[in-house]
């Protein structure tokens, strides 16, 4: 019987969130759908892990997309909405989403990591994205539906470095700090009281 390798442990690594649960959601965030279309996996199987991974990604674009949105909104007041949708765009792209998959190590871990003759990440964009956008699904699962944890982990990791490279400046001024951000968020200003990847949530 034909079967799916995916490297869980060092993906939950990567990922770095002490008191990961969800490992079958994120079994099925890594697992690309291209790799079910096997004669000996039943179809209905096929079907249903597809729906799920669809649904995660579904997830994951909309919750990016406001994490994204919030952190634009709040960081610099002199952009206008013209730059704000611009903005959001650009990081929000696939082309972004791919990078931060890269960044990750997303195709290492995958169900196609040891695939023979696979592209490049770069040069699938769609698949790589929408993969980032299954595992931000999970991952706001995972934490319990906290948005702020969540916008907490992708605003450190991918979204403040993503908008200072773009702007040609790594420390991008910008009016507010992630962690003013954070407090205008309902967060208190205290270091103590920001979650970040590692923390122990007992």
């Amino acid at each position: 019987m034909v079967k799916i390798e995916i490297k869980l442990q060092e993906a939950k690594q990567a990922i770095a969130i002490a008191n990961f649960k969800r490992d079958d959601l994120l079994m099925i965030a890594l697992t690309e759908p291209a790799d079910l279309n096997h004669p000996e996996i039943l179809k209905t199987k096929q079907a249903r892990l597809e729906k799920s991974y669809r649904r995660l990604a579904f997830l994951g674009d909309a919750l990016f997309d406001a994490v994204l949105t919030d952190y634009l909104f709040t960081v610099n007041q002199d952009l206008t909405q013209q730059d704000l949708d611009d903005w959001r765009q650009d990081i929000a792209g696939k082309e972004s989403l791919t990078a931060f998959a890269i960044d990750l190590g997303l195709p290492d871990f995958s169900s196609s990591w040891n695939r023979k003759n696979r592209k490049p990440p770069e040069s699938e964009p769609r698949v790589w994205g929408e993969m980032f956008e299954a595992v931000t699904g999970v991952i706001f699962i995972d934490r319990d539906r906290n948005f702020l944890k969540l916008s907490t982990w992708l605003t450190e990791r991918f979204i403040s470095p993503a908008i200072g490279f773009e702007a040609g400046d790594p420390d991008y001024d910008t009016t507010v700090t992630i962690a003013e951000h954070l407090d205008m968020m309902g967060l208190e200003g205290s270091s103590s009281s920001v979650w970040a990847p590692g923390d122990d949530d007992d």
